[in-house]
């Protein structure tokens, strides 16, 4: 007798191998799925990392304003922002600000008490810079000065222009007269 193979016999298997490709394509979509994940993740770190340095240079412009008309200092100055520690390591923004530099003194227009002729009060416009970098260090203490010590997470610099008027008195630091310090405000 023939043996009569009938066409279910001969497909005895395909199930196991459908199978396995189906766990495959899935194996796949899940790790493609992860890395995406991830990958998010990662990008939404970054991105608050440059917003928080983006702020940390914009308090350096405010403080160097606020300096300026609090208590007619126009120097430079370096300060330590939104320090953070955990477990042994900081984080924090260093904010760098130049000098605030008066590039332009005239009298004030619109001031009421300049009618007679003599100026009294004065528009002056300011230049200045702040560079904020997002820097982590091991330790709770102040930031390394040494930049081998530093990380450096992430990196910003602001420039603005301020105008006040009425100014009572014009100011008594002209332009800096080192180099390196007009480099220091960029427009």
């Amino acid at each position: 007798m023939t043996a009569n193979r009938s066409p279910r016999h001969s497909e005895e298997g395909s199930a196991y191998i459908v199978t396995l490709l189906a766990l495959v394509v899935l194996t796949i979509l899940a790790l493609a799925l992860a890395m995406v994940t991830q990958t998010e993740v990662q990008v939404g770190a970054n991105e608050k990392t440059i917003n928080r340095t983006f702020y940390a240079a914009d308090s350096g412009l405010g403080v160097a304003a606020a300096e300026a008309l609090t208590s007619g200092r126009y120097n430079g100055l370096t300060v330590i922002l939104n320090k953070t520690t955990v477990g042994g390591y900081s984080i924090a923004d260093k904010v760098t600000i130049s000098s605030f530099v008066p590039i332009l003194t005239v009298r004030c227009d619109w001031c009421p008490a300049n009618e007679d002729g003599v100026p009294k009060f004065w528009k002056v416009n300011h230049a200045v810079t702040a560079n904020a970098q997002r820097i982590g260090w091991k330790g709770n203490g102040d930031p390394p000065t040494d930049p081998a010590q530093v990380t450096l997470l992430g990196q910003k610099s602001l420039s603005a222009m301020y105008e006040f008027q009425p100014w009572p008195t014009p100011p008594v630091e002209s332009l800096p007269t080192d180099p390196a310090a007009l480099q220091q405000v960029k427009f």
